[in-house]
């Protein structure tokens, strides 16, 4: 991403976040509590505003980011 500055809207953001939740979910096997409390630990901001416990966090934000402001479709659930 050439501007690390991007404003979202706050429905941007909401899918932004809606999207990094997914695809960190999606990496793992049996998702659970754990799982999460786990995701969140990693995503904790540092000193650094730009920066996150996992810096592989911050390129995962980075990617939803992008997807969501190139109107990328939203990853669903398959329909029953």
């Amino acid at each position: 991403m050439a501007n690390d500055d991007v404003q979202l809207t706050q429905a941007q953001a909401y899918e932004t976040a809606y999207r990094l939740v997914w695809q960190y979910m999606d990496r793992e096997p049996d998702p659970d509590a754990v799982s999460v409390q786990m995701m969140l630990v990693a995503l904790e901001p540092t000193d650094d505003h730009y920066r996150t416990n996992d810096p592989a966090s911050w390129a995962d934000w980075l990617t939803c980011v992008q997807e969501t402001l190139d109107g990328v479709p939203l990853p669903r659930f398959p329909s029953a």
